[in-house]
């Protein structure tokens, strides 16, 4: 429904379908590659430095323009429908930690105890940032261990507030520079989906119990002056915190640890979604559910190999495939003895799959 409205309508909304050809819908396609982003990629940015719409936003504009021929020429609006390529769709692969690199960062960002569970809430309950800070502190249950995901804070511009349904719309914050054109506001996730239970670790529990008393001690400090809108991730005063700026202060962090392998925050969710499909044996289903996503969705941006994965693949390949003649490799030196390996394998169909199970395992639990 969004692309409809912010990209097909305002170009073809006066068109008649007849009057649509294969050329009008290359110059559409042509105009969404042109087209400067909205919304969070576009403010505080000059026009130059306005990323243009991605590949797979042009592809789903031009998908959902296609759907209506056939329902088209089979009432008779339109006698054929047009012959068009559709757009090709690159999708660069967002950066992801292994688990023990997202360790690594929690231990060193302690000093930033904001920044700190910002981050383990990104990965533990694989978060989006605009989820993160607009997480409601009464949402939480210690008893059950568990708290509901059920809102955003959203950066967006007055004119594409008018245009959003009253129903979806849970506050609008006031603006802190009157002169903006954007503003903050709290409402409905991305998707029905999104909205979900999420069951939290002893850590995160002992940390978010911390926050809630560091945030009475706020509100005690502040006074009436403090602004109370019952968000867990929030300025000391209580004001929204924009999630773009979390973004930016969790690369500055990194940029100031001279972390090289630097990620976006957007890369602590893929790492946590990774980490859990191993954990649960690829159940796509349960991962996908407990992060507000379909499986589909998953399976198609979150299904890769980690590298510790890579290397112990490779053991597997030189143990099976290589004639145990061969000089030992260093983890023969340790005592390691493919032969009986071989053996047991050559007898047991079964043991393969079963010790490359073991294996991965063993890399996610030292990682």
């Amino acid at each position: 429904m969004q692309n409809l409205e912010a990209h097909i309508y305002p170009y073809f909304g006066d068109w008649v379908m007849s009057s649509i050809t294969p050329q009008a819908i290359d110059d559409f396609i042509d105009y969404l590659r042109r087209k400067p982003c909205r919304g969070s990629k576009s403010y505080g940015k000059k026009a130059s430095e306005i990323p243009t719409l991605s590949s797979p936003t042009v592809k789903k504009c031009y998908n959902i323009l296609m759907l209506g021929f056939p329902t088209a020429k089979r009432w008779g609006y339109v006698t054929e429908i047009p012959e068009t390529t559709p757009p090709s769709e690159k999708t660069k692969k967002r950066k992801a930690w292994e688990p023990k690199r997202v360790l690594e960062v929690l231990d060193s960002i302690e000093k930033d105890p904001l920044l700190h569970l910002a981050v383990r809430l990104g990965f533990i309950c694989s978060l989006r940032s605009g989820e993160v800070v607009g997480l409601e502190a009464g949402s939480i249950n210690f008893r059950d261990r568990s708290m509901w995901i059920t809102q955003i804070v959203e950066r967006v511009s007055d004119e594409a507030l008018r245009e959003l349904p009253e129903e979806k719309i849970i506050k609008v914050f006031p603006k802190h520079v009157s002169t903006s054109k954007s503003r903050l506001i709290l409402k409905d996730p991305k998707t029905d989906g999104s909205v979900r239970k999420q069951y939290l670790t002893t850590p995160l529990l002992h940390e978010l119990k911390a926050r809630l008393y560091e945030i009475a001690a706020n509100k005690a400090f502040f006074g009436e002056e403090y602004q109370d809108h019952g968000l867990l991730i929030c300025q000391p005063n209580g004001c929204p915190i924009d999630p773009n700026n979390l973004c930016k202060a969790f690369k500055k962090w990194q940029t100031s640890m001279h972390i090289e392998d630097q990620i976006e925050f957007q890369g602590l969710r893929k790492s946590g979604q990774m980490h859990k499909i191993r954990l649960s044996k690829n159940n796509y289903q349960l991962v996908a559910e407990s992060a507000g996503q379909s499986p589909e969705v998953l399976m198609s941006n979150y299904n890769e190999a980690l590298e510790d994965e890579k290397r112990t693949l490779a053991l597997l390949v030189e143990t099976d495939f290589y004639p145990s003649t061969l000089p030992a490799s260093p983890v023969q030196a340790g005592g390691f003895d493919p032969a009986l390996l071989m053996e047991k394998v050559k007898s047991d169909p079964g043991f393969s799959a079963q010790l490359l199970q073991l294996l991965l395992s063993n890399a996610v639990n030292q990682s």
